[in-house]
């Protein structure tokens, strides 16, 4: 095996467990600056970590995010994803690439949301993931099925749910895609101010807690902060800033050991600035 490989296999496993599945799920700017407490969240990313949030979005959508995890370019993140609004629901469509030449990850994956009521929103995920690594090692290959709820009982408050891979797919017995269970609220005391809460458990580590502040400055800009006990674990922050149609998230988190991880989402959505 190459030393390149060596590195990067020993850097993942500094902060994850020795079983856990390499990072490969599209995150967006706004729920990596906020602790990656997303699950109860309803923008356009969050709908391809929890489906039930593609049910809030009603119009076309498309979007871009890269993360450059503790500056390691080994470890790039990179997504396209796109919503499609339909009659009665919402279609998230994702592509995520994670590695470089020797040692890779894809995702692709398609999933829906729709509303069920004003209050209660649910949604479901299928992925496929593939695995390449150089050498003489085989190409591997998985597939998952994921889905959420979002509940709002009250004006201000949701609550949200949601699992990952219940059926316990995996690309082999060194490399799996351990299930993740979480539930989590999003509070908004006011127009200004967005906090959110989440917690979550892969069943093979330490549950995770994650929180996040959102606070609008003006219209178009927002400034956020967070932070993750777990995979990844440390402080959070960035930005939003909305031009017209087009939304920038920039975001950094910074773990005590490994560093700092850059991101940043653009994503472009035809009349969001009117709606907004």
């Amino acid at each position: 095996m190459s030393g390149r490989v060596v590195t990067t296999m020993a850097i993942l496993m500094l902060f994850s467990t020795a079983k856990a599945s390499i990072p490969d799920k599209p995150t967006g700017g706004q729920g990596a600056a906020m602790g990656q407490a997303w699950v109860a969240l309803n923008d356009s990313w969050a709908g391809f970590r929890n489906q039930a949030a593609l049910a809030v979005n009603r119009n076309f959508w498309a979007g871009i995010h890269h993360e450059n995890r503790f500056l390691t370019s080994e470890l790039g993140l990179s997504t396209l994803g796109v919503l499609i609004p339909v009659s009665p629901g919402t279609f998230g469509v994702d592509i995520s690439h994670f590695g470089y030449s020797q040692l890779n990850t894809t995702r692709i994956g398609l999933s829906y949301g729709m509303k069920f009521s004003e209050k209660f929103m649910a949604g479901i995920g299928l992925a496929y993931h593939r695995m390449q690594m150089a050498g003489e090692y085989k190409d591997r290959n998985a597939f998952t099925v994921e889905g959420g709820i979002l509940y709002a009982p009250v004006e201000k408050l949701t609550l949200g749910a949601y699992i990952f891979n219940p059926t316990r797919s995996s690309f082999d017995d060194s490399q799996s895609l351990p299930p993740i269970i979480g539930a989590g609220a999003t509070f908004r005391p006011s127009q200004k101010v967005v906090l959110t809460l989440q917690v979550d458990d892969d069943t093979e580590s330490s549950p995770n807690v994650r929180g996040g502040l959102e606070f609008t400055a003006t219209k178009n800009f927002c400034f956020r902060l967070g932070y993750s006990s777990g995979n990844p674990e440390g402080l959070t922050g960035g930005f939003g800033w909305m031009v017209k149609d087009i939304n920038f998230d920039l975001s950094f988190g910074y773990h005590r050991i490994l560093g700092y991880t850059p991101q940043l989402s653009v994503s472009y959505c035809p009349g969001s600035k009117k709606n907004s």
